[in-house]
């Protein structure tokens, strides 16, 4: 996945976007950028063989919801990817959608593909996610120009990323709202800058659908199934922390540590003992601290 999200950032100049928010399903008409709806997952299936699996539901049209993209929509929600799953976790396979909010472009699945991976939106965790703009009589909207509806989105900090204009306060990782995150923007370092990690999901909930960060399923905008932030280090699911923090972690079901894909591409096992500070600087792509790998 590190390499395939290597490979957009190549092909289209940034990293795979994070999409609007949590209503929104991919929409193959609508690019890679900032326009296209849905998440980093959705992003990187042209990059790992999955091609075919992007275009269900392309309509060619990127202004409107049709009933022809609602339903490829519905069918790739209802595909699972084996490499968005951790093997020591669970199977590659379909768990029942029980999300009372349905998809703006895509018809309600019965079933849904999860996934055990988090991109990093940095160490800024927010109060609330937004579901992202909604639409109005099946016209898709332009999501700079429905800016209001993201007022929910709120970070303790704002934060501009490097070379943009003012943007939404959406935080210091590499994968945020409406992102187009490029290599030249992370000025920490590729090397010392996680891409994406092993997600936390509380032990008993791989199945159930009732934790909120395990909900829904990998084709989904901004959302804590699909992002996570390096506020406070990993954990094994074994072990919460309380409040709703707990869904902003990454962790794993290993005995000792989190694997991790920098922007390089390199992977790390990062120990659950990991410095707290250390862990969180490796979220922000332009802190300008020092960052020593071999600590981790």
């Amino acid at each position: 996945m590190g390499i395939a999200a290597l490979n957009v950032e190549n092909t289209h100049g940034h990293f795979p976007t994070g999409g609007w928010g949590w209503r929104y399903a991919g929409d193959p008409d609508r690019g890679f950028g900032e326009d296209q709806p849905s998440g980093w997952y959705f992003n990187v299936l042209a990059y790992t063989e999955q091609s075919a699996l992007r275009n269900l539901g392309s309509d060619g049209d990127r202004a409107q919801v049709t009933a022809a993209q609602k339903a490829g929509a519905k069918q790739r929600l209802e595909t699972h990817v084996s490499i968005f799953y951790c093997p020591s976790r669970r199977g590659a396979e379909l768990f029942p959608y029980t999300h009372n909010d349905p998809y703006y472009n895509a018809d309600p699945p019965s079933f849904v593909g999860r996934n055990d991976y988090a991109a990093n939106a940095g160490s800024l965790a927010p109060a609330r996610i937004s579901p992202g703009p909604s639409v109005n009589r099946g016209i898709m909207p332009d999501p700079w120009a429905s800016i209001g509806d993201y007022s929910a989105y709120t970070l303790p900090h704002s934060f501009t990323l490097p070379g943009r204009g003012t943007i939404l306060p959406a935080g210091n990782g590499v994968v945020l709202v409406l992102s187009e995150t490029r290599v030249a923007q992370i000025t920490d370092g590729t090397t010392h800058t996680i891409f994406a990690g092993e997600k936390h999901i509380p032990a008993g909930e791989y199945d159930t659908g009732r934790s909120i960060g395990n909900d829904q399923g990998w084709d989904l905008g901004f959302d804590l199934d699909t992002n996570r932030w390096t506020k406070f280090p990993p954990l094994p699911d074994t072990s919460t922390i309380p409040g709703d923090d707990l869904f902003t972690l990454f962790g794993s079901v290993h005995a000792t540590g989190c694997q991790m894909v920098m922007c390089d591409g390199s992977v790390h096992t990062i120990a659950y003992d990991v410095d707290p500070k250390l862990f969180e600087r490796l979220g922000s792509i332009a802190d300008g601290e020092v960052v020593d790998n071999s600590q981790l």
